[in-house]
């Protein structure tokens, strides 16, 4: 929030700028508001010597000449009236703490009112517009995105409004909200193919940057946005449906990133998958090459500033995303926009994204409907748009992603969440299913079941098998899912005679090479020789069985569940 501004903090003095010349000198106006000093021309000059630092103005006096006289007496009123301009300013944004941003532009408005009634009839608006966006160093003419181009376009397409229109010789003050509607019908009707006009969306946006480029001419008090009415423009409402754009789910991108690509082809598509799985826009690409890389136990993270909004934001690294990065040594290929949008179409094609999709545009007079292959759609939002998509449908809270892709409103968010009603439906049904699935097993694990010899038997036997198959004590796969084996572990503490499993001498080998206890199963069976014959082993349950998946154990001496432990006494 923006404080007081004290009067005494806004000061203004009159100062030559060659103080030391023997010629006449430029009188500057230098003033300091809000600690910085902007130093402005009052059009008027004065000998050094002729000048009173202390009061401020000219001499006028017997001793100069009248030509001398006349000239100071010239200078002297308009420093009055320039004082008394200032006094005004000074007044206003004081009430008007808010605008201390704007106050450069308030400045000059105040100072130089006469002379930018006078400029602004004679400045063409779309020359003089054009050659201060040519000259500004600021805005980029190349890489990724070319914006003065884009700027220059949107001139062009005014220039011949006014053409065809008959105002091609208006001046600033002839611009205001009535031009700029009249503006907006003219994109409604303007062709842009067969029998096609621009679309609702497109007309409102173009309008609306047109305005932010006129707004450059107000610092220079050629035109006031506020007394143009300029700012009180609003879009056109669009009937057009909320689902036109598409995302792209978790397994469609693992199909593009799959495909075998050279060359450009190969780095827009890795740029494109790390979009979706970054969820940063196309402009902050770039940006993760400078960014910090943090090692947490989890993984690892990349933090960036971005560049729209100047947010800092943690990105998780996820392995495709991590992968990406480390093939390019954690330099993102730069790859131009329009060549971006090509390659990632033909991906999104060769990757079979060829599902249909139905567009609904509002052109203003009528709707259309037009029907798509879904890779059509594709676009460099597209990347955004399905991180966004797809993390919602694991589970994540929108706010915690916000944090991640720097939206700060839940509104521009919402945009990019593409989640239909029928992901949502399926999302709720498959998440009641693996809670019950959950529950069941729970139950399940707490049962004591009955275990019949034939059932261990070929559940030792399957072990033994597979532990000949790998002697080495390398770790491997034994497979026992409690469903196949039907071993459910638990309660068991029995003797097995295993001289009924028709064992052979390699079988009995391998046992008697074996830790006096290593486990088979999932659920697990700890199995102990109680003999020196291996005749007898004895069955019981693992302490550890309810800590592993239930699907898949492991038996091999350098495996966790090869227990290795010392023998009970029989």
């Amino acid at each position: 929030m923006i404080g007081q501004i004290f009067f005494n903090e806004v000061r203004a003095s009159f100062n030559l700028r060659k103080p030391k010349s023997d010629k006449p000198t430029n009188i500057y106006l230098v003033c300091r508001i809000d600690k910085k000093q902007v130093k402005l021309s009052t059009g008027v000059r004065v000998y050094p010597d002729q000048w009173n630092t202390k009061k401020q103005e000219a001499y006028v006096s017997p001793r100069l000449t009248e030509l001398d006289n006349i000239n100071n007496a010239i200078v002297n009123d308009e420093i009055n009236k320039l004082r008394t301009d200032f006094l005004e300013f000074k007044r206003y944004i004081c009430d008007n703490p808010n605008e201390i941003d704007n106050s450069l532009f308030l400045l000059k408005k105040y100072i130089y009112k006469d002379k930018m009634v006078k400029q602004q009839e004679l400045q063409k608006p779309v020359q003089w517009l054009r050659m201060t966006i040519s000259q500004d160093k600021t805005i980029k003419s190349d890489g990724q995105r070319n914006t003065l181009a884009i700027y220059l376009g949107h001139l062009k397409v005014f220039e011949e409004f006014l053409k065809a229109t008959d105002r091609d010789d208006i001046t600033f003050t002839d611009i205001n909200l009535a031009l700029i509607k009249d503006y907006e019908t003219y994109l409604f009707n303007r062709q842009v193919g067969k029998g096609k006009t621009t679309k609702t969306s497109t007309v409102g946006n173009k309008v609306t940057a047109l305005i932010s480029i006129i707004k450059r001419a107000e610092p220079y008090g050629l035109i006031d946005i506020s007394a143009a009415k300029l700012n009180q423009y609003k879009k056109p409402k669009s009937r057009e449906g909320d689902d036109n754009e598409i995302y792209l789910s978790e397994e469609e991108v693992s199909r593009m990133y799959a495909l075998e690509l050279k060359g450009l082809e190969e780095k827009a598509r890795d740029v494109f998958v790390l979009q979706c799985w970054t969820g940063q826009r196309f402009s902050d690409m770039q940006l993760l090459n400078g960014g910090t890389v943090k090692d947490f136990n989890n993984g690892k993270i990349l933090e960036i500033v971005q560049k729209k909004r100047t947010h800092k934001v943690s990105i998780p690294l996820f392995p495709i995303a991590l992968e990406i990065l480390e093939k390019y040594n954690f330099q993102v290929p730069k790859v131009r926009e329009n060549t971006m949008l090509k390659y990632i179409k033909e991906a999104g094609q060769k990757a079979g994204i060829i599902g249909k999709h139905i567009v609904t545009e509002d052109r203003g007079s009528k709707i259309t409907n037009t029907t798509y292959y879904r890779y059509e759609l594709i676009g460099t939002h597209t990347g955004r748009r399905s991180f966004i998509s797809n993390m919602l449908k694991r589970g994540y809270d929108s706010h915690i992603l916000m944090r991640i892709t720097g939206h700060t409103t839940e509104m521009a968010f919402k945009k990019y969440a593409k989640i239909s009603s029928e992901d949502a439906a399926n999302l709720m049904l498959e998440t009641e299913a693996n809670k019950i699935e959950q529950t069941s097993k729970v139950e399940q694990s707490n049962k004591v079941t009955t275990v019949s010899n034939e059932n261990i038997a070929e559940a030792i036997s399957k072990g033994i098998e597979a532990g000949l198959k790998h002697k080495n004590d390398i770790a491997y796969d034994l497979l026992f899912n409690s469903q196949e084996s039907n071993i459910e572990s638990y309660g068991i503490d029995r003797d097995v005679d295993i001289s009924q499993f028709d064992l052979n001498r390699n079988e009995l080998d391998f046992l008697n090479k074996t830790s006096d206890e290593f486990e088979v199963g999932a659920p697990s069976l700890k199995v102990r020789k109680i003999s020196a014959e291996p005749s007898v082993i004895r069955m019981v349950p693992s302490t550890s069985a309810s800590r592993r998946p239930p699907s898949t154990a492991f038996f091999s001496k350098s495996s966790p569940l090869f227990t290795g432990s010392t023998p009970a006494s029989a």
